[in-house]
């Protein structure tokens, strides 16, 4: 069987996306299957063409980046030459998905992994998305012959806003669960409320720099704010921390090793994640694994964490509501989550029924 993996970017660059397409591809590789990656990420030093862990990864220069990710004209001639079995696209909110839909070869099998979140990351980008979806639902999910959600909720979404289509299948998101609950929490004083994730003005880092300042009102000592990550609004951020006069108790970090990474869930108080436009978190469930308070929106994708009484939630930006939840977190305890059908999976389970789609599609299934 070969299979070939169609993503945005892919490791060393990194991000939710990446990182779903990078453990699938060398799991796929340990079970025997031929796994070819397609990015559109050439620059910056990457090779062209490398093998990392047995897979194949070919780089393609972005003619529109971010949030487009178009190709150079030779992605579609090298697509065309390339005889693998399945193609595996990722993230219908770039171009990828439609580019795949039209010039695979047709005994191809299409397999469509959406990474959906229903809204684009500002007003204009928004109503492109909405434009978008109709070629989608024309062009692009006729020609798909299973899309995998990876939550409930991007099921659901999926479902409603692409009706036409029935064949839409639910494989929750793996994660590392042996590594994570190997982590031993130590929450230093002051406490640590962390934030991890891109710098990126959907992650509304700016609601929760506001909401700490609240919460420490009086110069308050007890607490620290630890953003971990990297984007183009960390300039503005910093900034604001200073109008906001609490940039003495942030601490701003990026590049972190994983080690470093999970050391940091560990002496964590509370984590925060305030992004409407996420189909899944791997942050929030690593953080629930260890047994972390987590502080998330209370609708979309983490309103069954609220729910479920798993996380607190905030149903709105205000920086009371957002100072309120931190300090409710910080000091309640709630209960650990488990891995299962509507949460998410280890990676050898990820992988195993991933195998199994593919084989349904190749047998006709």
């Amino acid at each position: 069987m070969h299979v070939l993996q169609v993503t945005p970017r892919y490791p060393p660059n990194m991000g939710g996306v990446e990182t779903v397409v990078q453990e699938m591809s060398e799991l796929l590789v340990a079970r025997g299957v031929k796994v070819t990656v397609y990015s559109v990420d050439f620059g910056k030093g990457l090779p062209r063409r490398q093998r990392v862990n047995g897979v194949l990864i070919k780089r393609f220069v972005p003619l529109l980046g971010d949030p487009f990710y178009f190709p150079e004209p030779c992605f579609v001639a090298s697509l065309r030459r390339e005889r693998a079995d399945i193609v595996h696209v990722h993230n219908i909110h770039v171009l990828l998905p439609f580019l795949v839909a039209l010039f695979k070869h047709r005994k191809q099998k299409l397999l469509l992994q959406p990474h959906y979140h229903r809204f684009g990351q500002s007003s204009f980008r928004h109503s492109l998305l909405k434009l978008y979806v109709h070629v989608l639902n024309s062009m692009v999910f006729s020609r798909v012959d299973i899309a995998v959600a990876n939550s409930v909720y991007e099921e659901r979404i999926l479902r409603e806003d692409f009706p036409r289509y029935r064949n839409f299948m639910l494989v929750p998101e793996g994660i590392d669960v042996d590594e994570v609950r190997r982590v031993k929490r130590k929450p230093d004083e002051p406490k640590r409320i962390l934030y991890v994730g891109a710098l990126k003005g959907y992650k509304n880092i700016d609601k929760v720099l506001e909401g700490f300042a609240l919460l420490i009102k009086g110069k308050n000592t007890g607490f620290r704010l630890v953003v971990v990550g990297s984007g183009p609004q960390r300039a503005f951020l910093t900034s604001r921390a200073r109008d906001l006069d609490i940039d003495m108790f942030v601490e701003w970090k990026h590049g972190l090793s994983r080690e470093q990474l999970l050391c940091e869930y560990a002496k964590a108080s509370a984590l925060v994640l305030l992004s409407p436009l996420e189909s899944f978190s791997r942050v929030v469930y690593e953080g629930l694994l260890m047994g972390v308070p987590v502080v998330v929106l209370d609708y979309g994708a983490t309103e069954y964490l609220v729910k479920a009484g798993f996380a607190e939630g905030v149903g709105s930006f205000r920086r009371e509501d957002i100072a309120n939840a931190l300090l409710r977190a910080v000091t309640k305890t709630y209960p650990k989550i488990s891995e299962g059908e509507n949460t998410f999976l280890n990676w050898e389970e990820y992988s195993r029924r991933v195998v199994s789609i593919y084989s349904r599609l190749l047998e006709g299934n």
